[in-house]
C-alpha cells in the first residue's frame, strides 16, 4: 500500500446541459410513446449510435482513475454507477400517471354511454412497464452508462414528450402555458442535479478494491488539493437570461395579453374543426344541435384538467370522441329551427330599434348642440355688455353706499339741531301760558293774603301782564278785521312771539338750511341728487329686469334714498300754517312714477309700487312721531287740525299706515301720551262763588270763563282725533278725564244763563256721532250721565223763570227748554228727552 500514491482529490461538479434539442433527440429515439403501432423492439438510428457512441467515449475518458500518470493498455478501469433512485421515483409516477389516465378514460365513458355509440377503446401500451424498463436498461448498457441526474432528467423529458405526442396525435393542441410549464418542469430538473446517497461512504469502505472512490463523504482527513465549492455562475445566469427570454416570450395566467388569449381560442378552433372531420356523420349531427361553447368545452377537456393539476405533474385526459343515433336527430325538427331563427330575428329587430331610438336622440342632441352655439355666439355681444353694466353698477353702488356713510353723520346733527330749536319755541310758548294762568290765579283770588311783593317779581309779573294784554288786543283786533263773530275768550291759542325771537329762530333754521345745500358740494353728479340715482336704477331695471327683482332692490331702494328724503324733509314742519305738502317735495315727485313706463300696465306684485308707502311709513310717520312728542301743542286747535289732516290722509292714501305697522303705533302711542301731558299740567279751572261770578265783566270771572272755554277747546281737539285713535281712548281722555272731571264741575259752579246754555251746545258738538249709532234702549253713554243730569238742572231752572208775566220772555225760556231736549235727543238720552216734552208739552223733533 506504501507503493500507492494518493492522487490529488477532484470533486466532481454538477454539470448543467443546455442542448434541450440534443436531449429531446436521444429521448425521443428511446422513447416507446407509439400508441397506434405495436411493435416489439426498438429501431435506433445511426445518427442516434454515432452520438451514444460519442457520449460514451467521452465518459470514459472522464470516468478513468490512475494511480500514476501512465497506465498500460491492460490496467483494469472501473466504472462508477450512480444510484437508479430516480429511475425508480421516475417508475412510481408513470404508475401513477395511468392509474389516474384509466380513471378519466372511465368517467368520460360513462358520459358518452347516453349517445348510445361504442366507444372508441383508449389505445394502450402493448409493453409493460417492467418490458419497457428492462429495454431502456439493455439500451443504456450497451451505448453508456448513465448516471443519476442524468436518467432522471431523461425519464421526466420522456414522460413530457410522450405527453405532447399523445396531445397532437388526439389533434389537440397546447397553449403557450402548458408549453411554459413543460419548460419549467425540464429547468427544475436541470436544477436539482446529481442524487448523492448520504451512506455512500459505506459502500466505499466494503468495496476490497485498491481504487479510493473519490467522493464528498470520504473520511479522509488529509486534504492536500483546495476543495471547489462553488457553482458554475455562468450556467446559472446563461439559464437565469433563457427563463426571462421565455416568460417574456410566453408569459403567465396574468400577464398574457388579450390577443394572445384570442389566438390561442382560434388554434383550439382549427383544432376542433380538423377533429371534426375525422368524427363520423352521426357525431356531426350532433354537433350542429350543440352550440359552439359546449363544442369546445368537449376537445377542450385535457387542457381544463391540466391546468387544474400540479405543475410538476400534469395530469392529461385522453381525446374522447362523442357519437350519437338517429333518434336525437329526430329532435331537432324544422319548426324548433324556425322558432330558434324567429327569435334571434326578433331579438336582432329589438337591438336595431334601440340602434335607430339613439341614433335619432342623437341627431337631435347635435342639433340642439349646434343652435345652443349659435345662440352662444350670438349672444357673447349682450353679455359683454351685461357683463360691463353689472360691473359699472357694482362700482356705482359701492361708492354710493360709501358716500352716504360719509354723510348720514351730518344729516342726523342737522336733524337732531332742527328738531331741537323746534322744541325750544314750543317748550317757551307752553312754559309762558303755564305762568300766565299761574299769575292771573295769584291776582283774582278772593281771600288773598296782603303782602309785599319784591320790587324785582313784581316788575317781572307786571312786564308779563302787559305782554299778555297786547297779545289779546292784537287777536281781537285780528279778529275784528276779519269779521269773526261767536268768538269766545280763550278759545284762541296764545302762541304769538316777539319779533326777536322770531328772527332768532329765522337765522338758526336759515344756517341749518345753508348746510343742508353744502352738504353734497364734494359729491359727484352722479351721486348728488336723488334724479341721478334713479336714473341708474331705473335703468336697471328696464333692460335686466330679472335680475333686478333676483337682487330685492325693490325692497333697498327706500333704505337707499332715506338719507336725501331725510335732507329734504329737513325743514320741514307741518304744524305750521304755510308749511308746504310733503307731496309737493322734489323727492315725491322723483319717485312717484319711478320704474314705470307710459302706457304700460301697472304690476300689483312688483316691489316698486310700494316705494313711496314704504318712505312714508319708514321716513315720514318716524318723523311726524318726533314733531307730536317735542313741538304739538294739544291746546292749540290749529296744530291739532293740521296734525289730524295730515294723519288722516296718510291713513287714507298709504296703505302701509295701518295698526299693524310698528311706526304707525309707535306715532299713535305718542300722541295719547302727548295729550295726558297736557292733561296734567296745562288745564286749570278756578271755584269762585256764584256772587262773584255773577259780574260778568270782573277779574275773576273772566279768567273763570276763560278757562272753561280753554277746557271745552281741548275736549273738542282731543275728540278729533276720532277715527283715528281708539273709542275707548278717546272716551277715557275726553269724558273722563276733562269733561266730568273739570267741565261739569265749573257749569255747576256757574249761575245758569245764556253763555252756559253756549257751552253745553258747544260740548255736545264735539261728541262724534259714531258713538250714539250703535246705542240700544233709550239712554246714553253712561260718562254723559252727569251732563244730562245738569241739562235737566237747567231746564227747571228755565222752567221757574218762565213764570214771568212778558209773553217774550216766556217764548225765550221756553225755546231753551225745547233746545235743552235737543241736545238730550242728539245725544241718545232719549229717556231724559220724553221727560221733559211730557212735562213741558212739547214735540220731540
Amino acid at each position: 500500500m506504501s507503493l500507492f500514491r494518493k492522487p490529488v482529490r477532484n470533486f466532481r461538479k454538477k454539470k448543467i446541459i443546455d442542448n434541450d434539442s440534443e436531449e429531446e433527440k436521444d429521448e425521443a429515439q428511446m422513447e416507446d410513446v407509439d400508441t397506434g403501432d405495436s411493435r416489439d423492439s426498438f429501431d435506433i438510428p445511426n445518427s442516434a449510435n454515432k452520438n451514444l457512441e460519442k457520449k460514451k467515449t467521452k465518459k470514459h475518458k472522464s470516468s478513468v482513475l490512475s494511480f500514476e500518470d501512465d497506465h498500460d493498455e491492460d490496467v483494469e478501469i472501473f466504472k462508477i454507477k450512480k444510484s437508479s433512485y430516480s429511475k425508480k421515483i421516475a417508475k412510481q409516477l408513470k404508475k401513477e400517471k395511468q392509474v389516474e389516465e384509466t380513471h378519466k378514460v372511465k368517467d368520460s365513458s360513462e358520459l358518452t354511454d347516453g349517445l348510445k355509440k361504442p366507444v372508441i377503446p383508449v389505445v394502450k401500451k402493448e409493453d409493460s412497464d417492467e418490458e419497457a424498463e428492462r429495454k431502456i436498461r439493455q439500451l443504456r448498457e450497451e451505448f453508456r452508462t448513465l448516471n443519476g441526474d442524468e436518467a432522471a432528467a431523461l425519464d421526466e423529458e420522456s414522460d413530457e414528450d410522450d405527453i405532447l405526442k399523445k396531445m397532437m396525435k388526439r389533434g389537440e393542441i397546447p397553449d403557450a402555458n402548458m408549453i411554459h410549464a413543460i419548460r419549467k418542469q425540464r429547468q427544475m430538473a436541470r436544477e436539482l442535479g446529481d442524487y448523492i446517497p448520504i451512506d455512500d461512504t459505506v459502500k466505499a469502505e466494503k468495496n476490497a478494491s485498491r481504487l479510493v472512490r473519490d467522493d464528498d463523504n470520504d473520511k479522509s482527513d488529509d486534504e492536500e488539493g483546495r476543495i471547489d465549492f462553488t457553482i458554475n455562475i455562468h450556467a446559472i445566469e446563461r439559464q437565469k437570461m433563457k427563463d426571462d427570454f421565455l416568460a417574456a416570450e410566453h408569459g403567465s395566467d396574468e400577464e398574457g395579453s388579450e390577443h394572445e388569449r384570442e389566438w390561442e381560442e382560434q388554434q383550439i378552433r382549427k383544432g376542433v374543426s380538423i377533429q371534426q372531420g375525422l368524427v363520423s356523420t352521426d357525431v356531426g349531427g350532433i354537433a350542429y344541435g350543440m352550440t359552439a361553447p359546449e363544442q369546445i368545452g368537449m376537445y377542450s377537456n385535457g387542457y381544463t384538467e391540466m391546468m387544474s393539476g400540479s405543475v410538476c405533474q400534469p395530469k392529461f385526459q385522453p381525446f374522447i370522441p362523442l357519437n350519437t343515433t338517429n333518434s336525437d336527430i329526430k329532435d331537432i325538427t324544422m319548426e324548433a329551427i324556425i322558432k330558434r331563427l324567429k327569435d334571434r330575428l326578433s331579438s336582432m329587430d329589438e337591438v336595431h330599434r334601440s340602434h335607430e331610438q339613439e341614433r335619432e336622440s342623437l341627431v337631435i342632441n347635435i342639433a340642439d348642440t349646434e343652435k345652443s352655439i349659435d345662440n352662444c355666439n350670438n349672444s357673447c355681444k349682450s353679455l359683454e355688455d351685461r357683463f360691463r353694466f353689472f360691473q359699472e353698477m357694482r362700482g356705482y353702488v359701492r361708492d354710493l353706499v360709501e358716500c352716504l356713510n360719509e354723510k348720514v353723520p351730518t344729516i342726523n346733527q342737522l336733524e337732531t339741531r332742527m328738531h331741537n330749536i323746534l322744541q325750544g319755541r314750543a317748550t317757551k310758548l307752553i312754559s309762558r301760558r303755564q305762568q300766565d294762568v299761574r299769575d292771573q290765579c295769584q291776582d283774582y283770588m278772593t281771600n288773598k293774603a296782603q303782602v309785599v311783593m319784591e320790587s324785582s317779581e313784581d316788575q317781572a309779573r307786571q312786564r308779563r301782564v302787559a305782554e299778555r294784554e297786547a297779545r289779546r288786543a292784537r287777536r281781537r283786533r285780528a279778529r275784528e278785521s276779519k269779521n269773526i263773530v261767536g268768538h269766545h275768550d280763550g278759545l284762541s291759542s296764545d302762541d304769538e312771539e316777539n319779533q326777536s325771537e322770531i328772527t332768532k329762530f329765522n337765522l338758526e333754521r336759515d344756517d341749518i338750511s345753508r348746510l343742508k345745500e353744502d352738504l353734497f358740494e364734494d359729491v359727484m353728479e352722479d351721486f348728488k341728487e336723488l334724479d341721478a340715482v334713479r336714473e341708474r336704477f331705473s335703468q336697471w331695471k328696464l333692460e335686466y329686469g330679472e335680475t333686478y327683482k333676483e337682487a330685492y332692490i325693490g325692497l333697498c331702494l327706500p333704505k337707499l334714498v332715506n338719507p336725501f328724503v331725510r335732507l329734504q324733509l329737513l325743514d320741514w314742519n307741518p304744524l305750521e300754517e304755510n308749511c308746504a305738502d310733503f307731496e309737493e317735495k322734489r323727492w315725491f315727485e322723483c319717485l312717484l312714477f319711478y320704474g314705470f313706463k307710459e302706457g304700460e300696465p301697472i304690476d300689483k306684485e312688483d316691489d316698486d309700487v310700494k316705494l313711496l308707502p314704504s318712505i312714508v311709513e319708514k321716513i315720514l310717520i318716524p318723523k311726524l312721531s318726533k314733531l307730536a312728542e317735542l313741538v304739538w301743542d294739544p291746546l292749540s286747535t290749529a296744530q291739532t287740525s293740521r296734525l289730524v289732516n295730515l294723519v288722516q290722509k296718510l291713513q287714507r292714501d298709504c296703505p302701509s299706515i295701518n295698526r299693524e305697522s310698528k311706526n304707525t303705533q309707535v306715532l299713535l302711542k305718542t300722541l295719547v301720551s302727548r295729550m295726558k301731558k297736557t292733561l296734567d299740567d296745562d288745564i286749570f279751572m278756578p271755584l269762585y262763588p256764584k256772587q262773584v261770578l255773577e259780574n260778568r265783566n270782573s277779574g275773576p270771572s273772566v279768567f273763570f270763563h276763560r278757562q272753561s272755554w280753554i277746557c271745552i277747546k281741548l275736549l273738542g281737539n282731543i275728540l278729533s282725533w276720532h277715527g283715528i285713535l281708539a273709542t275707548k281712548v278717546l272716551q277715557g281722555l275726553g269724558l273722563d278725564g276733562i269733561l266730568n272731571r273739570y267741565i261739569i264741575l265749573g257749569l255747576h259752579s256757574t249761575p245758569f244763563n245764556t253763555e252756559t246754555l253756549q257751552k253745553c251746545q258747544a260740548i255736545v258738538s264735539t261728541f262724534p256721532k259714531q258713538w250714539f249709532c250703535d246705542l240700544e234702549g233709550d239712554k246714553t253713554l253712561p260718562q254723559l250721565e252727569n251732563l244730562c243730569r245738569f241739562m235737566m238742572y237747567a231746564a227747571s231752572i228755565l222752567d221757574k223763570a218762565s213764570n214771568t208775566p212778558r209773553d217774550s220772555e216766556r217764548k225765550e225760556y221756553r225755546d231753551q227748554i225745547k233746545q235743552i231736549s235737543k241736545m238730550l235727543v242728539n245725544i241718545h238720552a232719549m229717556d231724559h228727552a220724553l221727560d221733559l216734552s211730557n212735562k213741558y208739552s212739547f214735540k220731540i223733533s
